[in-house]
């Protein structure tokens, strides 16, 4: 009975893959993965969200050039935000959460109605940073609104990928919770048609590998020479070359207040949905990405709205603990386990000669030394992103033409498939799809040693004529057996065992 192998096949794969965590040994490769297919399908060619979104950083330099203290007086906050006013943008969050009852806090509230009222348009809708148990002065939301600023725990396939819809449901005392920033900017941009049924699921942020132009005119954006590259990868891992430079356009305070009639800052702010916050390294206000080095938080909130921006209503939900990702895991895994049964793979053949030993050695040398150079090469032009694409290619190429190993190739497609299933038709964020491969591999040995040990059962109860006693016994000798019959059909269909093998006659 195949059903019997594949069932339990099945049950070994699920328990490695769900309850051993198997996918998450294999995060840091995934995301890699992962973050060289993005760079090259996250909004091609459109750049929808990096042309409607800008950050404006508050650094540290801007204190000492400013000449101001930290915490930063209201007033300074006034000042900045009148500047940017004058620039007509879209939306703005402002990530700064204040609290305190200050002197200053009238000019506050003067400067975030002028920015939320111009005299000379129409009103733009502005939001305040309200975290989780605290209360904003009523004073400055005459003009402007709460969002929620918290960020969510990693639920995703590496670093902070999931971001709530909504904060804690004590937030500002209202009992749904405050949404977050970028679904509260996301619900009053009419040009995204989305109505308030269309934001209450959590999203998993796709972070778009690139840097804005703007960016690299005034960040240092340089990335590691190659032997450079390989050294990190080889010491760090595979997400060790991360991007110092953010994906979301920014101009810092600086370029705010000294550059009024820069086009640059023009085309940055006027029109575009704008987020202020703080990048200061002491404060706490930190997000690991798995893309960039570590970011002021005010970027997550920026690649979360690129997110719902570029994708719309099929942004990325968060749904990877739910019925049906787990169902499709499952299916999935029984579709990797009737592959492993109907397609086993063919075991190499020893060398029959010393001259064939030393012509397989000269072959494997010369096929390292041209796979090395070629690699290099690809990544010298095409970066380390092509580089890694091309070396799961390569892979695969090599397991369907040289070892003739159709199963893998067959789930390489499944896997494939799957995932472009769950991104673009459930919705979900990127799949762990080197975990299933891994799974095959790991579940193929297991397969390969049960058999085995079937058959020398089988093979020692009936040399020795030795009758089963008690319950546990019978029903072991039962699913062996029948576990023996079911791998002998396989070898039907070109299942080779050891003694064919080595003899060249079947058993």
């Amino acid at each position: 009975m195949l059903a019997l192998r594949v069932g339990f096949l099945w049950l070994v794969g699920y328990i490695f893959f769900v309850f051993h965590g198997l996918s998450f040994h294999l995060t840091p490769w995934s995301q890699a993965f992962v973050n060289a297919i993005v760079k090259y399908t996250y909004d091609p060619g459109g750049h929808r969200g990096q042309n409607d979104v800008t950050v404006v950083l508050f650094r540290e330099e801007n204190l000492q050039h400013m000449g101001v203290p930290y915490p930063m007086p209201y007033g300074v906050h006034a000042e900045i935000l009148d500047a940017l006013a004058s620039y007509h943008p879209r939306a703005v969050f402002v990530d700064f959460a204040f609290i305190d009852e200050r002197e200053d806090s009238r000019g506050m509230a003067d400067a975030l109605c002028g920015l939320g009222r111009p005299k000379d348009g129409p009103p733009i809708p502005v939001f305040i940073a309200a975290p989780s148990g605290t209360a904003v002065q009523q004073a400055l939301l005459r003009c402007a609104k709460a969002a929620s600023p918290e960020m969510q725990e990693p639920e995703g396939v590496s670093g902070v990928l999931t971001y709530a819809s909504r904060g804690t449901p004590d937030s500002q005392g209202t009992p749904e919770g405050l949404r977050t920033a970028a679904f509260a900017l996301a619900a009053t941009n009419p040009a995204l048609g989305f109505d308030s049924r269309d934001l209450e699921e959590p999203l998993e942020i796709i972070w778009g590998k690139g840097v804005a132009p703007l960016n690299r005119k005034w960040m240092k954006c340089k990335e590691p020479s190659l032997g450079a590259g390989i050294g990190a990868m080889l010491k760090e891992g595979p997400l060790a070359l991360r991007i110092a430079c953010p994906y979301t356009r920014t101009i810092t305070v600086g370029h705010l207040l000294n550059f009024s009639n820069d086009d640059d800052i023009k085309t940055a702010l006027g029109g575009r949905t704008v987020l202020y916050g703080a990048g200061f390294r002491l404060t706490g206000d930190q997000v690991d990405s798995p893309v960039y080095a570590q970011l002021p938080g005010v970027y997550l909130h920026a690649m979360a709205y690129d997110n719902l921006v570029t994708f719309g209503k099929s942004y990325k939900r968060a749904r990877r603990t739910g019925l049906t990702a787990k169902i499709t895991d499952a299916v999935l895994l029984l579709i990797a386990s009737v592959i492993l049964v109907r397609y086993p793979r063919r075991p190499s053949h020893p060398p029959a000669t010393f001259a064939e030993v030393k012509r397989r050695i000269r072959d494997a040398v010369i096929a390292g030394a041209v796979a090395a150079i070629t690699l290099l090469v690809i990544v010298w032009v095409g970066g380390f992103d092509i580089g890694l694409l091309a070396v799961f290619a390569a892979y695969v190429l090599y397991r369907w033409r040289v070892t003739e190993d159709r199963g893998f190739v067959l789930l390489v497609g499944v896997t494939l498939g799957t995932a472009l299933f769950y991104y673009y038709v459930m919705n979900l964020g990127p799949r762990n799809i080197l975990a299933f491969l891994v799974f095959f591999e790991v579940v193929r040995h297991v397969q390969k040693h049960v058999k085995e040990a079937a058959e020398r059962y089988v093979e020692l109860r009936a040399r020795e004529d030795h009758a089963p006693q008690g319950p546990f016994w019978r029903l072991t000798d039962a699913w062996l057996s029948r576990y023996v019959e079911s791998a002998a059909g396989a070898n039907g269909r070109g299942e080779i065992t050891h003694e064919t093998q080595e003899t060249g006659t079947p058993r």
